[in-house]
């Protein structure tokens, strides 16, 4: 599992080399969010304690990272507080809300046993925003929203997956495409409530119980 992140700190330090796409994001006001790129050791670690072991798992699949959590940890669906419950040296208490979603389903089935079972990621492992504020991958012109989710079908490739299930409307749009065009050749799964929207008020119960069911 380390190779997927090398293969990520390959393709940023390619892209953000690359002098007609570094130009057309300036063009257009947008910024790469480098929370992947100032915390690879913590992702490092995350991958080499948490994915050790090559099991076939579920992938639970989301657009990309926001400002708060994984945006700011490089670790998808893992904001500060959540990287803290899971490795002994990260005091930093920094939160967001779908991570905290995150964070409960994944105390709830058990911290080993959560990531025997399941794989997260993004499309696109990294976050933008435009304008100051947050930008989704599926908002980039067409041709810089496929180079920044290409790399998800070599990601998959290297994990396998069980399903692929995707958790937003726009993943699973994604998604399809994908299989549709065989550049991705794993099953995908129906659709989950993005965790932003299962963590409001008494959504919360209610979708938790449909994580846990296609989980475990």
């Amino acid at each position: 599992m380390e190779r997927i992140v090398q293969m990520h700190a390959d393709f940023y330090e390619k892209i953000t080399k690359d002098p007609s796409i570094s130009m057309e994001l300036k063009k257009e006001n947008i910024t790469i969010l480098d929370g992947f790129h100032q915390n690879l050791g913590l992702v490092k670690k995350y991958y080499e304690t948490m994915y050790k072991l090559q099991d076939e798992r579920i992938v639970l699949c989301g657009i990309n990272p926001g400002r708060n959590g994984a945006g700011k940890t490089g670790i998808p669906f893992i904001d500060f507080r959540g990287a803290s419950h899971v490795l002994s040296d990260v005091f930093n208490d920094d939160w967001e809300r779908s991570a905290q979603f995150i964070l409960s389903i994944i105390k709830e089935v058990g911290i080993e046993d959560f990531h025997k079972r399941v794989y997260m990621t993004n499309l696109s492992w990294f976050g933008f925003k435009k304008d100051g504020k947050k930008l989704n991958y599926y908002k980039l012109p067409h041709h810089l929203a496929n180079a920044f989710t290409e790399s998800f079908i070599n990601e998959m490739d290297i994990v396998n997956p069980k399903v692929i299930i995707p958790l937003s409307k726009e993943v699973e749009k994604t998604l399809e495409h994908m299989v549709r065009t065989k550049k991705l050749n794993y099953p995908v799964a129906p659709r989950l409530p993005h965790p932003y929207y299962c963590s409001i008020g008494e959504n919360t119960g209610k979708y938790k119980k449909e994580y846990l069911n296609a989980i475990i």
